[in-house]
């Protein structure tokens, strides 16, 4: 550990909830643990998030509530969210510059695209921006013209823009004592995502009607549309849909489910419901887009699959997987502390070069 801790870790957390979120909320629950465990090791922390944060951190708030907590009512211009998130952005890069005296390093968990990309010009000292969503080209054209530090969450995030400035990959990690492991399951299968064609219940759905087996689906509906035409019609008692749930719910769900489906259609970055399922015992069937081979070991924790053919074999072969061995490849790869281990050494690792952090 670093000994003179003069000079502070700047932490920026997304702004649409608070810390830690209340439901649904992966990369809040990330910074979150990463803010904990670095106060606990005796960095000094300033947390740049919305009021009503809960940190042991020094807290910056950049805005009276998330932007999860306004009411947007339909007279509102269509644009009135982005708007409210852009304000806290702005305050919160307006803060930053007061504390810019304070500040050793940043860690950019926002979600706010290149907005915060020529920082380490301004301030002289390193910013690492993690990548929780996709790349696109005009994103990466602004992160490579400012040569900014990518910290990528999975190799396969790296694949479309291979050429920028990758610091580290650093998996995402959760706190196991929290995941209850089950070696035996229940009579259903799961689901949990958003509703949205991206996440693709239907495929799930879809699936699960073939083998004549028990599906619940958990999580916030994203398109509403989707939801009334595409799901809410094939809900019935084997294929139930529950909404959001509490955490202790979840975990519940997760564990005595015979496996967790993920018939993702979009090239999804890393998957925490997949790890937060193979914890607590229960494999993962999957489509093989984005991070997905890299979570799930095919024929061990799950199986990786094409399409909805694919997934239809893989269940019925589901109990060919042990569930121990979904919980031990978690504790080796995903777990929070090998996270905190990842980003303490990037601090280490600047710290030799850098005499802000001497």
């Amino acid at each position: 550990m670093i000994k003179n801790k003069r000079k502070k870790i700047a932490i920026l957390a997304p702004v649409g909830n608070t810390i830690p979120p209340q439901k649904q909320g992966g990369i809040e629950w990330m910074v979150y643990y990463l803010v904990e465990n670095f106060v606990k090791k005796g960095y000094k922390v300033l947390l740049f998030a919305p009021d009503g944060t809960k940190t042991s951190a020094e807290l910056i708030p950049v805005g009276p509530k998330s932007i999860g907590k306004y009411k947007i009512l339909p007279e509102y211009e269509k644009a009135r969210k982005l708007r409210l998130e852009l304000s806290a952005l702005s305050n919160m890069f307006a803060e930053i510059l007061k504390r810019k005296e304070e500040i050793g390093i940043i860690f950019n968990h926002t979600v706010s695209g290149g907005m915060f990309s020529p920082l380490e010009k301004i301030l002289g000292v390193p910013v690492f921006h993690i990548l929780h969503l996709p790349l696109f080209k005009e994103l990466a054209d602004v992160f490579e013209k400012y040569n900014a530090r990518l910290i990528s969450i999975s190799n396969n995030q790296r694949k479309l823009f291979p050429d920028l400035n990758y610091q580290s990959t650093v998996y995402n990690g959760i706190n196991l004592e929290k995941f209850s492991f089950s070696e035996k399951s229940g009579d259903y299968f799961i689901f949990s995502g958003k509703i949205t064609p991206a996440k693709n219940p239907l495929g799930a759905i879809k699936a699960i009607k073939t083998v004549k087996e028990k599906l619940i689906l958990v999580g916030r509906i994203n398109d509403e549309k989707y939801f009334k035409t595409k799901i809410k019609p094939l809900l019935n008692k084997n294929i139930i849909y529950l909404g959001e749930v509490s955490f202790s719910k979840m975990i519940n769900l997760y564990k005595n489910a015979k496996a967790f489906l993920f018939p993702i259609q979009w090239q999804e970055p890393f998957g925490l419901v997949m790890i937060e399922a193979m914890a607590c015992g229960t494999p993962v069937i999957a489509f093989k887009k984005g991070s997905v081979p890299e979570v799930v070991v095919n024929g061990k924790t799950g199986f990786v699959v094409n399409n909805e053919e694919g997934m239809i074999n893989a269940i019925k072969k589901i109990d060919q997987i042990n569930r121990k061995q979904c919980r031990k490849h978690v504790e080796e790869k995903f777990s929070l502390e090998k996270m905190i281990d990842g980003y303490e050494e990037i601090y280490r690792e600047i710290s030799k070069s850098q005499a802000a952090l001497k």
